[in-house]
C-alpha cells in the first residue's frame, strides 16, 4: 500500500477526486476501526490487571475469601466482555455491509471513468476489511459462552493441538483459566500455570493490536496528506 500511495499518479488522481463521498467514507472507517481497536486493547489491559490480581491472591494464600473475591471479580469481568463483544461484532458487520455496498456504487460511478482511482478506493478499502475480520476473530473469541463447569473442563481435558496464532493461543488459554478456576477440587498450581500462559497470550495479542493501529493511523494519515496537499 506504501508503494501505491508514493505513486505521483495515485497522489495526483486522489487529488483530484479529493471531495468524494468514498474519500469521507474512508476516513470516517478508519475512525471507527481505531475507537475499535483501542476498545480491544483495554480488554486486554483488563483482563491482564485481573489476571495480575487472581495471580497475586494466589501468592498470598490468606484465605480462601481473597482467592475466590478475584475468581468471582474475573468472571464477572468476562461475562461483561461476553455481551460488549457481542456488540462489536454487530458494528462490524455493519461496516463491512457497508464497504462491501460502497464498492459495488463505486464500481458503477467510477469504473468506466477511472480505473485507477476505482482501484486506489479498493485497496485503501482493504485496510477497513482486514482490519474488521481481525477484531471479529477477537471478539468472537471473547464473546463465546462460559460454559458449565464440567462440560468446561471435559473440554479442556480432550483438547487437541494448540495453533500458533494469537487469537487461537488467547481462546485456549482463556478456556484453560475458566478450567482452572472452575474445578471441583481448585488446584493453585494447575491455576498460576494458566494464568502465566494466559498473561503471555495476551501480551502477543496487544503487540498484534499495537500494529494494526500503527497501521490504521499510516493509512488515514497518508491519505489526509495527499488530499490537503
Amino acid at each position: 500500500m506504501d508503494e501505491l500511495l508514493n505513486m505521483s499518479s495515485t497522489q495526483q488522481v486522489l487529488s483530484m477526486y479529493q471531495h468524494e463521498k468514498c474519500i469521507d467514507e474512508l476516513l470516517d472507517g478508519y475512525v471507527k476501526l481505531l475507537d475499535i481497536c483501542g476498545i480491544a486493547r483495554d480488554y486486554m489491559f483488563q483482563i491482564k490487571e485481573h489476571v495480575h490480581a487472581l495471580q497475586s491472591a494466589l501468592r498470598r494464600r490468606k484465605g480462601d475469601s481473597s482467592i475466590e473475591n478475584s475468581i468471582s471479580q474475573y468472571t464477572h469481568l468476562r461475562k461483561q466482555m461476553k455481551k460488549k463483544a457481542k456488540k462489536l461484532i454487530m458494528e462490524l458487520k455493519q461496516m463491512d455491509n457497508d464497504n462491501n455496498n460502497n464498492n459495488k456504487l463505486e464500481a458503477l460511478s467510477f469504473l468506466d471513468r477511472d480505473h485507477h482511482f476505482f482501484a486506489v478506493i479498493r485497496v485503501l478499502r482493504q485496510v477497513n476489511v482486514m482490519s474488521s475480520s481481525l477484531f471479529q476473530s477477537l471478539f468472537t473469541y471473547l464473546s463465546a459462552p462460559i460454559p458449565s463447569r464440567w462440560s468446561l473442563v471435559a473440554k479442556w481435558m480432550h483438547k487437541g493441538t494448540i495453533s500458533c496464532e494469537e487469537k487461537q493461543d488467547i481462546v485456549n488459554e482463556l478456556e484453560r483459566v475458566d478450567a482452572a478456576i472452575c474445578r471441583r477440587i481448585f488446584d493453585v498450581q494447575i491455576t498460576h500455570k494458566r494464568l502465566v500462559a494466559l498473561e503471555s497470550s495476551i501480551e502477543g495479542v496487544e503487540n498484534r493490536l499495537e500494529c494494526v493501529f500503527r497501521h490504521i493511523i499510516k493509512a488515514r494519515a497518508s491519505l489526509l496528506n495527499i488530499i490537503s496537499q
